[in-house]
This record gives C-alpha cells, structure tokens and sequence, in this order.
C-alpha cells in the first residue's frame, strides 16, 4: 500500500503535472516563474524552491547529489524510491488538499478547484496589473518633464493608464470584499 504525503501545490505542479526529474534549482525556479503567475521575484522564487526540495529530501522523496560536469561542480535533485511508491496530494499553507494525483499508474483524481483558489488568483493577477499601471504612470510623469514638446501626446497615455488603474482597483476593491465575506463565513463554520 502506498503512503499519503502532501507537498506544495506549485512543487506538486513541476514535479507531478510536468515530470521534472533529475534537475536543478536554477531549472525548478525558471519553471515555477513561467508557469505560474503568483512567483514575480526570481530571487523569492529560487528561495521557495529551495526550501520546498530541501523538505522533501529530508521526508526521502527527493535526493540531492552533486556532478561535475565541464569542471564545474552541479546539484542534481532527482525522485527517489520513495517517491514513486507515494500517493502524493498536492495542498497548499493553510488550506485542504486542494489536488491528488497517484503516481504509481492508477487513475488520478483532480477534484474541483475552490473557487477561493481562483478569487485569490485574479486578486493577484489584478495587483501586478494595477502596480504596472502605476509605475507606467509615473514613467509618463518623468518623460513629460524630459521631453516638454512631447507633453500633450504623454498626456493622453497618461489619461488611459489613470483610468486603467482605476478599474483595476474597483476591481481589486471588489475581490477583497469577496475574499473577507468568504473569510468569515469559513470563520463561522
């Protein structure tokens, strides 16, 4: 009989949904950047890995070992045994198990998503946009004071940024306001 085990759903993605086996961090980090929205900081992103492949290592489901290569020194993480013989869940911090999938060739189970998964990630989603409208925004600002002849055209982009942050944030109001009603209706139960 194989054995439960949780693992992070963004280190359940790669390794489960994208087979990586036999990789570096370097690898895990770039993937996890391209795949999933929720990981903007290359250096946060290369944090997280590591820590998630250094606690797998230590339950025995991921090995770590060094190769030269090119006379230059490499760590390799690759499944384990372990691994293969696990019923592995995907979940994420402070939530149920959200993802199953079993690894040694039985069918795989994928509950529904919860839909506060998804509000939470259009949250997200949102607030990168909204920052990138405010940083465009304040690029116009300095490139109108550079560039004086320029001012009446930098002004009309300016306006269309102002009123795309605007919307963004009457929608970011709105999903907070979702998100804290949801809260506290779990809170409640």
């Amino acid at each position: 009989m194989s054995k439960q085990v949780s693992m992070n759903v963004f280190l359940h993605s790669l390794l489960i949904d994208n087979k990586m086996n036999n990789f570096t961090v370097t690898e895990a980090k770039d993937a996890l950047l391209r795949e999933h929205i929720e990981f903007v900081d290359d250096t946060e992103a290369r944090k997280f890995i590591y820590r998630q492949l250094t606690r797998h290592i230590k339950k025995g489901l991921l090995k770590r070992e060094e190769v030269c290569s090119n006379d230059k020194n490499k760590v390799i993480y690759s499944k384990t045994e372990k691994f293969f013989a696990s019923d592995i869940s995907a979940a994420q911090r402070g939530s149920k198990i959200i993802k199953q999938a079993t690894i040694n060739n039985t069918p795989q189970k994928f509950p529904t998503l919860n839909y506060k998964i998804e509000l939470e990630k259009e949250l997200l989603t949102h607030r990168i946009d909204f920052n990138t409208a405010l940083e465009e925004a304040k690029e116009y600002k300095r490139l109108a004071s550079r560039f004086p002849n320029l001012q009446e055209k930098i002004r009309e982009y300016e306006l269309d940024t102002k009123n795309k942050s605007t919307k963004l944030l009457g929608k970011i109001n709105a999903l907070q306001n979702i998100l804290s009603d949801i809260t506290i209706e779990d809170q409640a139960c």
